[in-house]
């Protein structure tokens, strides 16, 4: 799907803020930028080069997704994995999971951060808030 177009149709829908879960999860990892729905939806249009990682079980995965979304377990990601999706630790890497009461983002986040990467966005709200907001979401 061309970025743009995305950008522009999910604009339209007019973001509003959902309401965060219980938090089980952080809302925000040192070194990480914390972003929510719209963040995403301006970092697609901008960022060609963003790589978004799915960090959620393969059953979530198959219900729903953000376009363009790697599905990498977080119990699954070492460095060497990341660096297959993200060429140079300065490439723009979103993380992404079912929100706070999930958790997955936030250690797959830290891990990155951790590994030297510089660019790294967190979506602590995830697909809980994607959701609620009624964004297009990519499937099988």
């Amino acid at each position: 799907m061309n970025r743009r177009i995305f950008a522009a149709g999910v604009l339209a829908l007019g973001l509003a803020a959902a309401a965060p879960a219980r938090a089980d999860a952080p809302t925000s990892i040192q070194g990480a930028t914390t972003v929510d729905a719209k963040a995403i939806v301006s970092l697609i249009e901008r960022t060609p080069e963003l790589v978004i990682l799915d960090n959620r079980r393969a059953e979530d995965f198959a219900n729903g997704y953000i376009e363009g979304a790697v599905r990498v377990l977080d119990t699954d990601l070492t460095e060497a994995v990341l660096a297959g999706h993200a060429k140079t630790k300065a490439t723009p890497v979103l993380f992404y999971c079912n929100g706070l009461k999930c958790g997955r983002a936030a250690k797959a986040a830290t891990a990155a951060v951790g590994w030297g990467y510089t660019q790294v966005y967190y979506y602590a709200l995830g697909m809980e808030e994607w959701r609620a907001l009624g964004l297009p979401m990519a499937g099988p």
